[in-house]
């Protein structure tokens, strides 16, 4: 007779074993909380600086004329020296400056300007009158001539004095040079040649340089009627 032995069955207890605990684990792909935090603000500062450039870097609203080739004293200045850029220009700068290429067509230069500097009115004569000029050329004495401080691009009136009287034989004259000796190897005397706007009278001009004595008062910077 065969015996079949069952192996021993477990037998419960009554105390239960340790619970199971859920153990919950973030995706390494995911920032946390403070990290977004950061990554916004981050974000928001560069967005800050952006727009500050912008503004800082926009284009200004008025463009003013600037030289586009260098210009000598005495030179005329036409459309073809100039052109227009876009610059902000403090209040006390833009009042002496120009906004349009008209405003500087037919004025002279006073002073050297350097190619791309800005143009104001005190570098350049008053504007011209339109259409071609006559021109003439005076010796005369430095102490009758502003003491030589005459410039091409100047304005002048003329004045002829003789034995009995001084006239005014021309008005608003603009100097076209001045050189220095007058041809007779003098220091004292100017050589000032003036050109003289369609429908002046020349005449008096050239007797009361060949006749009188001349005297030159400059306007340049007299309003017209200023007297």
């Amino acid at each position: 007779m065969v015996t079949t032995t069952r192996p021993p069955t477990a037998t419960p207890t009554d105390e239960p074993g340790p619970p199971h605990r859920r153990v919950v684990v973030r995706s390494p792909g995911l920032p946390g909380g403070r990290a977004v935090l950061g990554g916004l603000l981050v974000a928001l500062a560069g967005v800050g600086t952006f727009v500050a450039w912008r503004q800082a870097s926009g284009v200004p609203d008025t463009a003013y004329a600037v030289a586009a080739r260098g210009l000598e004293p005495g030179q005329p200045v036409t459309a073809a020296d100039v052109r227009l850029v876009p610059v902000d220009l403090p209040p006390e700068v833009a009042r002496g400056a120009f906004s349009s290429v008209a405003e500087v067509d037919g004025r002279v230069a006073l002073a050297p300007v350097g190619e791309g500097e800005l143009l104001q009115a005190g570098a350049l004569s008053d504007q011209g009158p339109a259409g071609r000029a006559a021109e003439v050329s005076i010796a005369l004495d430095r102490a009758l001539a502003v003491d030589g401080r005459l410039a091409g691009g100047d304005t002048v009136d003329v004045y002829a004095t003789d034995q009995d009287q001084t006239l005014l034989v021309a008005e608003g004259v603009q100097v076209v040079a001045v050189t220095e000796g007058g041809g007779f190897g003098d220091g004292s005397v100017l050589t000032v040649t003036l050109a003289l706007p369609p429908g002046t009278d020349r005449v008096p001009l050239v007797h009361a340089a060949r006749a009188g004595e001349v005297t030159l008062v400059r306007t340049t910077h007299l309003a017209p009627g200023g007297g």
